[in-house]
């Protein structure tokens, strides 16, 4: 038996051994697969680049400064620069005004090499920093800018920035650098590992575009922006800013688009063509986010704001404005519920935005929102002991507690994460439970208009009982 299992054991060890020695094979010729590939592609690009050079570039094999920056420019005019001397400093000739090919391919399959982010987050840190060993707040900002710029390219989303975006990308420095005007790798490191772990997955997407000429496989691609369904720059609180830089720490289940979910809704026999064509085109990548309540325009008022969040079964983004320039964002992985306990998975979080942006909690259960019980203080109660809430609104809506503080509210926006079908869904509950209430409307005006004819009112009245009354009558009190 000993001798058996020593046997089976050794066999066990040989299959893992063999089973290893594979895949450490197969990742090795797909390593060498993927170098290959990387080389042919930055190539090409170079063979391009020197084509659109300059009429005056007379040294074959090497392009200038100039025709790189403007390959790599950016909306903003200001990447290009950056990485040139990135680059050419990989080589020790950063002040150069040309480089090479040889360089330019080294250079570029080094980049391409970093999937995971802790390697681009010392890469792109080091590109931002300019040749310095830090990043003082200036440069910090425009870190943010760009970061924000490039991702929406990588996104397919036009570029556009408001005065919201602008206060948004001031917060993120102000939590970024604290009181302090310069910022060394660690602070930054251990600062974005918690804030804002993604801030530069945008940015390598469109430098992977750009030197491969494809996107990046899906599989290897995180933090997309969604887009936001019938938004309007200067109607809502939320901004592209914001949701850049929500999209920089939330997890995949508010971006990502959940397909099975979303196709089984095309076997509904209801589905027009139109509308089937419809779907199939909104299957991109990431999942755009729709407005379900927005004060300004729906009434900042509990019922107003349960009519619109109710029923949505699919997680949602809550934005809280309030006195002391203060926004809040409450992300929810699961949809607003009534009730005395509190509600939200691992994935719920709140985060500050402005004046300083920083996460505050995650995870969950983080939310409670009680209308009917005694026993509880009715409203909504934000933080995750009990003891010591962030965030309290009562149930009239008219303030809220900040920190136990009394602070007037601005403006209340929730935006729905959730699939097509999650919004469908929400919108058939609406509609039946308006049905349901007209059935029992024109049901109870039945029973008054056949009361006048019924014989039993007759019998009641021979027996001395009145039934007629004076609201009935239209009498006064």
């Amino acid at each position: 038996m000993g001798n058996q299992s020593s046997h089976s054991q050794n066999g066990h060890s040989q299959r893992k051994g063999s089973e290893s020695s594979m895949d450490a094979g197969t990742s090795a010729l797909s390593g060498r697969t993927g170098s290959r590939k990387n080389s042919a592609c930055l190539i090409k690009l170079f063979q391009k680049l020197e084509l659109t050079a300059d009429e005056n570039n007379h040294h074959p094999g090497e392009l200038t400064r100039t025709t790189f920056e403007n390959a790599f420019h950016g909306p903003l005019h200001t990447f290009g620069k950056l990485l040139y001397k990135q680059m050419c400093s990989f080589h020790g000739t950063s002040d150069r005004e040309r480089i090479t090919k040889e360089q330019f391919v080294k250079s570029g399959k080094e980049l391409l090499k970093m999937f995971d982010e802790p390697s681009q987050h010392k890469y792109y840190f080091k590109l931002f920093c300019d040749g310095k060993d830090y990043l003082n707040k200036e440069d910090g900002l425009q870190m943010v800018n760009v970061s924000y710029c490039l991702t929406l390219g990588s996104s397919s989303i036009k570029y556009t920035k408001s005065v919201n975006d602008d206060k948004v990308f001031e917060s993120i420095v102000n939590g970024m650098f604290g009181p302090h005007e310069e910022l060394c790798y660690d602070d930054f490191k251990k600062w974005t590992n918690h804030n804002l772990p993604h801030i530069y997955c945008g940015v390598h997407n469109w430098v992977y575009t750009i030197l491969t000429g494809s996107k990046m496989p899906s599989e290897q691609e995180t933090a997309p922006v969604p887009e936001l369904e019938k938004f309007e720059q200067d109607k809502h609180l939320m901004s592209m800013g914001m949701v850049w830089s929500l999209s920089a720490v939330i997890p995949a289940s508010y971006t990502h688009i959940d397909q099975k979910e979303e196709q089984s809704d095309f076997k509904n026999p209801l589905l027009t063509s139109f509308n089937l064509l419809m779907r199939i085109a909104r299957l991109s990548r990431c999942q755009s986010w729709t407005s379900l309540y927005n004060s300004s325009e729906d009434g900042l008022s509990h019922n107003r704001f349960s009519n619109h969040v109710i029923s949505y079964h699919g997680p949602t983004m809550t934005l809280l404005s309030f006195e002391g320039r203060n926004i809040y964002c409450i992300a929810e992985d699961t949809g607003w519920r009534e009730g005395t306990h509190r509600f939200g998975g691992e994935d719920t979080m709140l985060l500050q935005i402005t004046p300083v942006f920083r996460v505050v909690q995650a995870s969950g259960p983080m939310v409670l929102w009680n209308e009917y019980s005694r026993d509880i203080r009715q409203g909504i109660h934000i933080g995750k002991d009990p003891k010591s809430l962030i965030i309290v609104i009562p149930s009239d809506f008219d303030k809220l507690e900040h920190y136990g503080v009394n602070c007037a509210i601005n403006k209340i926006e929730v935006w729905g994460c959730g699939s097509t079908a999650t919004k469908d869904k929400q919108i058939e509950q609406k509609q039946w439970e308006k049905k349901e209430a007209e059935k029992h409307k024109q049901r109870k005006l039945k029973l008054e208009q056949d009361w006048d004819e019924n014989p039993d009112k007759q019998i009641l009245n021979w027996g001395g009982i009145k039934t007629e009354h004076q609201y009935s009558q239209g009498g006064n009190f």
